[in-house]
Parts: C-alpha cells; sequence; structure tokens
C-alpha cells in the first residue's frame, strides 16, 4: 500500500472524538470528499486490521476497534517517560491533595500523557488522552512559553482570536511578552481558565533546547488552592520536574 494511501486511511480517525464515537460511512464521504466506493476500501482495511469495528445492523455505522485499546494500554504500560513519572506524581498527589498531570504539546493541542487523581477530584475535561486547546490553562501557557518566537508568532497567527477573546493578549508583541514572563518565572498559575471552578499550576519538565517541554501540573478546585502554600507546591513540582528529567535522559 502506498504511503499516501495509509496516509489517507488514518485520516478517517481525525473524524472520531468524544461526542462522535461512532461515524457513517455518510459522515467520510462529506467530510473527507471521498467517493463511497473509496470510502468502503479504505474502512475494509481498518476493520481487517481491527482499528475500527463496524457496527452490525447498521447501514454503514463504525466505531473504534480493539487494536486502539490494545496501543493505548501498551503505551500507558510501557512508555518509559511515564513509568519514570508516576512514583514523583503520585508523591505529589500525596503531599499535596491535589491531582497531578503531564501534559505535551501535539500541534495545535495539549494532551496528558498521564494522570495521578486526588480521590476527591472529578477530573472532568483534563485526564489521558483528553486533548485541550493551546489558548488556556497553565500546562499549555507553560509549554508555549518555552518554544522559540517563530513558533510563537505562528501559534499567534492560528489563535489571536482566541486568545484575544480569553482576555490573555491582544496583539503578536504583547503575546510574546507575556510568554517571556512566563518562562522567566517558570511557572504558570491559571484560575478557572478552562473549567470556572478549577486552578492549575504548571512547571516545565525540560528535555532539549530543540524540543517543546512537557508541563507537570497540579489542579484543585478554586476554593483549595486559596488555602495552599503555592511556594511549597511550586517547589515540590520543579524538585519533581528536575529528577523526571534526569531520570529520562539517564535511559
Amino acid at each position: 500500500m502506498a504511503t499516501s494511501s495509509f496516509a489517507k486511511i488514518l485520516t478517517v480517525l481525525d473524524l472520531f472524538s468524544v461526542t462522535r464515537p461512532i461515524i457513517n460511512v455518510e459522515n467520510i464521504c462529506d467530510e473527507l470528499g471521498w467517493s463511497k466506493p473509496t470510502a468502503y476500501r479504505y474502512l475494509k482495511e481498518l476493520v481487517a486490521t481491527d482499528i475500527l469495528r463496524r457496527i452490525s445492523g447498521t447501514s454503514g455505522d463504525y466505531t473504534l476497534g480493539s487494536k486502539i485499546a490494545i496501543l493505548d494500554y501498551i503505551s500507558r504500560t510501557t512508555d518509559p517517560l511515564v513509568r519514570i513519572s508516576i512514583p514523583y506524581m503520585k508523591m505529589i498527589v500525596e503531599r499535596t491533595e491535589l491531582s497531578c498531570l503531564i501534559t505535551y504539546l501535539n500541534h495545535d493541542s495539549c494532551i496528558d500523557l498521564h494522570h495521578e487523581l486526588y480521590e476527591p477530584f472529578n477530573v472532568g475535561t483534563y485526564g489521558r488522552g483528553c486533548p485541550r486547546p493551546v489558548y488556556v490553562g497553565s500546562s499549555a501557557k507553560v509549554i508555549l512559553a518555552h518554544l522559540p518566537k517563530q513558533k510563537l508568532a505562528d501559534y499567534y497567527a492560528r489563535f489571536s482570536t482566541q486568545f484575544r477573546d480569553v482576555g490573555f493578549a491582544h496583539d503578536e508583541n504583547s503575546f510574546i511578552q507575556e510568554m517571556k514572563i512566563i518562562k522567566k518565572q517558570g511557572y504558570y498559575l491559571s484560575k478557572g481558565e478552562l473549567e470556572p471552578s478549577i486552578c492549575g499550576l504548571s512547571v516545565p519538565i525540560c528535555f532539549s533546547n530543540k524540543e517543546a517541554p512537557l508541563a507537570l501540573t497540579v489542579l484543585g478546585s478554586i476554593n483549595r488552592f486559596e488555602f495552599i502554600n503555592l511556594e511549597k507546591v511550586m517547589l515540590i513540582l520543579k524538585e519533581s520536574a528536575q529528577q523526571i528529567e534526569l531520570g529520562f535522559t539517564g535511559l
């Protein structure tokens, strides 16, 4: 199978979301501009490899197959970064009684690689594999702050309306200046940016000057954050981030 054909087949997976767990042949043809014969041919390949599953008794409805769950399990249990990070994240949760996330930048969204939850906390729109926008939240801000100026300008060009709407930056220059401040202070605290009742405090995990860092984040309610010692929590986060960096680079 040609690479171009393989790439086209995988675009079907982009049509799935939390709000749309089932797709139809009509959706595929309308949104990807394929003919029905082409769509059915590609769907046959995806079903044969268990990436998709056809829902019996329907006229061309498909959902994600067992291969996706298997790959997620392999990733969760073998990813060296996750394995290194888990002990530190568990320690953070135990000491702070806040939930903890590790997040990476994936093109136009931020995705949690792993999370450890403090029992009473409802993860909501956070959690492994859940994409979040790059223009709100502490994880996104602390990651973007470490990107080169040209990449920052590119992100602002694509999301300038959103950055203005949330009141973060009204032009490219002010955006870049805000990013410089975040990078210099080494953390970012968000209050109600993604969910009205949630605070997030993030620090970077930097492995290379050439790549975007990950974000190590604690989450809790705004009420909870009013009574915690931010300096102590920040120190725990920064020390843990350094240990994760050392552990990963030592592999």
